[in-house]
C-alpha cells in the first residue's frame, strides 16, 4: 500500500509504518478465546495472522475470501468467521484492533485495499468454493462496506472474494515502494494489482461467473450521464455529470455505506450521513448565489447520491499558483504587487459576502479553505462548496463534535479545537488563514509548529513591499474583530 495515510497513522508528526503502532487488546482478546492453543498469533503491519502449529504452508497464490465489517460489528463478525475457519484448519488473519479497524473503513484509507476484516487462505479451490458459502451462510445478517477490489459472493453484504497473493512477494521499485507480485499461467512474476474494481489476472475463469447484465442506458436515476470525475476517495466520488431532464451540467457526489467520513475518539460520522448533513444544508441556503443549488439526492444500487448545480470555477488553491495571480515571486514588481493587491481585495470583499449570507440564514460553514472555495474570474463569483462539517446552532447537537473538528490542518485556532461547537468566528479566522495562504501557503507549518510565530512570513512580505492593509486583514480576522476587518477592506485604496 503506498498511499500516505498509511504512514501517517502511527504518528501524528512523523511518517512510519503501520508495524510501529501499539495495538488494543480488542480483536486478539476475542481471537485467543476462540483459536485453540496449538494455534499461534503473528502480528505484522496492521494485521494479526492466525494459524495452526505445523500447518500445512501456504500456497504462492490463490483465491482468497474477504469478510468486510462495520467496527461495531467487529466482535460478532469475528465469533461467526474464526470456527468455520479453525475447523476447516484455514489459515486467516484479521486487522488487529478496532482503530485500525475503523482506519480501513475511513476516508483516508486507499481504495484499493478498504474494507478487508477478515483474509481467509482455502488450502484449494475446492475448499475456497465449500468455505466461501459456509460463512456467507453464516454471515447472511451482517453487513459490511463494500470490498472495490473484490467481488461480492452472491447476495452477502460482507463475503468477497478476489485472486491474488497468499505469500508475501514483492518486486522492489527504484523509487523504494514495492509493488506486491504473483505469477502468471507461464510463471512470469506479474502485478498482484489492488485496484478499486473487480479484475481476474491472466485470463482467469471466475468460479461464480455472472449471468447475462440486461441493457442499460448507463443513466444515474435515469437521468444523469457521468462525463467525467473530479476526484475519489474510499467513501465516493465527485463527478461531473449531465442532467438528461434539464440539460444542465451538474456535479454529483457519491457515499459509499459502511464507510467512515470522520474518525473521532468515542465516534464516526459515517459518509450517508455526512452527505445528508450536507444536502440539509444546502437546503437550508436555497436561493443564494454563493453556493450550490441542491438539485436532487437519491439512492441508486447501494449509494446515496447528492446532485448539485455545477459552478465553472478554479479552486482558490489552484487560482493562487496561477502566473496571473500569484505575489510570492513577484515582490520585486510593484505593479505585479498592485495587480495582486486588487484581487486579493476582491477576494475578501467575497468572502465577506458570502459568509454574511450564510450566517444569516443560521448556519456557519466550518471548514473554510482553499479548496472548498471556487472562484469564476470571468463572472468575478465565487462559490463555497462541501458543507459536511457545517453547522446548525441549536439543531446539531448529534453533530457539533464531527462539525468542531472537521478543518483543514491550520484553518482552526488552537484554542477554540476543544469546544463544543463552531461560532462565526471559527469562519472568520478560516478565511484569515484562507486570505493568508493566497500570498503564501503555509499554514500546515502552524499545525506542526504551534510555538510557530504565525505572522513571520507575513511581515517578511510587508517589509519587502505588501501594504500594511494585508497584515491588518488578516490580524484582525484571526483575532475575532470581523467588523474591524470589514472596515480596513471597504477603506483600503490601492493605486491603479
Amino acid at each position: 500500500m503506498n498511499d500516505v495515510s498509511y504512514y501517517t497513522f502511527s504518528h501524528r508528526l512523523f511518517f512510519d509504518t503501520l508495524d510501529s503502532y501499539s495495538i488494543q487488546d480488542d480483536h486478539r482478546g476475542v481471537l485467543r478465546e476462540l483459536v485453540p492453543d496449538t494455534w499461534k498469533l503473528t502480528r505484522f503491519e496492521h494485521w494479526l495472522q492466525a494459524s495452526r502449529d505445523g500447518q500445512k504452508p501456504l500456497d504462492l497464490q490463490g483465491f482468497k475470501i474477504h469478510i468486510s465489517s462495520a467496527w461495531r460489528k467487529a466482535e460478532e463478525t469475528l465469533r461467526l468467521v474464526v470456527p468455520i475457519c479453525v475447523e476447516a484448519d484455514t489459515c486467516f488473519k484479521i486487522v488487529a484492533d478496532s482503530a485500525l479497524l475503523r482506519f480501513a473503513n475511513s476516508k483516508r484509507f486507499g481504495r484499493g485495499g478498504s474494507g478487508k476484516f477478515i483474509v481467509v487462505y482455502p488450502h484449494d479451490k475446492s475448499s475456497f468454493i465449500r468455505l466461501i458459502d459456509t460463512i456467507a451462510v453464516a454471515t447472511e445478517s451482517l453487513e459490511g462496506p463494500y470490498i472495490l477490489s473484490d467481488k461480492r459472493y452472491k447476495d452477502s453484504k460482507v463475503v468477497f472474494y478476489r485472486y491474488g497473493g497468499f505469500q508475501r512477494l514483492f518486486d522492489l521499485q527504484v523509487d523504494g515502494t514495492r509493488r506486491s507480485m504473483i505469477r502468471n499461467a507461464t510463471g512470469e512474476l506479474i502485478e498482484d494489482r489492488r485496484l478499486p474494481y473487480f479484475e481476474l489476472p491472466f485470463e482467469m475463469d471466475d468460479p461464480f461467473p455472472d449471468p447475462p447484465e440486461e441493457d442499460d442506458d448507463g443513466l444515474l436515476a435515469g437521468r444523469y450521464e457521468v462525463e467525467d470525475a473530479f476526484a475519489y476517495t474510499n467513501t465516493g466520488g465527485v463527478y461531473r455529470a449531465k442532467d438528461h431532464k434539464t440539460g444542465e451540467t451538474v456535479v454529483i457526489k457519491e457515499a459509499r455505506p459502511h464507510t467512515e467520513t470522520w474518525l473521532g475518539r468515542e465516534t464516526t460520522v459515517d459518509a450517508i450521513t455526512a452527505l445528508r448533513k450536507e444536502h440539509n444544508a444546502l437546503e437550508r441556503l436555497d436561493g443564494l448565489s454563493c453556493v450550490p443549488r441542491a438539485i436532487d439526492l437519491f439512492e441508486e444500487w447501494e449509494h446515496i447520491f447528492l446532485v448539485t448545480s455545477f459552478f465553472p470555477g478554479d479552486s482558490l488553491a489552484d487560482l493562487r499558483a496561477d502566473t496571473d495571480f500569484i505575489v510570492m515571486v513577484n515582490m520585486d514588481h510593484p505593479d505585479r504587487v498592485r495587480h495582486f493587491c486588487h484581487q486579493w481585495k476582491r477576494l475578501a470583499l467575497h468572502l465577506f459576502e458570502a459568509l454574511d449570507a450564510v450566517h444569516e440564514r443560521g448556519l456557519i460553514v466550518g471548514d473554510v479553505s482553499p479548496t472548498n472555495v471556487l472562484y469564476d474570474r470571468e463572472r468575478d463569483e465565487i462559490c463555497l462548496i462541501d458543507f459536511e462539517g457545517a453547522f446548525v446552532p441549536d439543531h446539531d447537537a448529534d453533530s457539533a463534535t464531527f462539525s468542531v473538528q472537521w478543518f483543514n490542518p491550520g484553518f482552526r485556532a488552537p484554542e477554540r479545537r476543544q469546544n463544543t461547537f463552531l461560532e462565526t468566528m471559527d469562519d472568520f479566522y478560516a478565511m484569515g488563514m484562507l486570505l493568508y495562504s493566497m500570498i503564501i501557503p503555509s499554514q500546515s507549518l502552524y499545525e506542526l509548529d504551534p510555538q510557530q510565530p504565525i505572522f513571520r512570513f507575513i511581515d517578511y512580505f510587508v517589509e519587502s513591499g505588501l501594504p500594511r492593509e494585508v497584515r491588518d486583514i488578516i490580524q484582525t480576522l484571526l483575532t475575532g474583530e470581523d467588523a474591524e476587518a470589514r472596515r480596513i477592506v471597504r477603506n483600503w485604496e490601492i493605486e491603479p
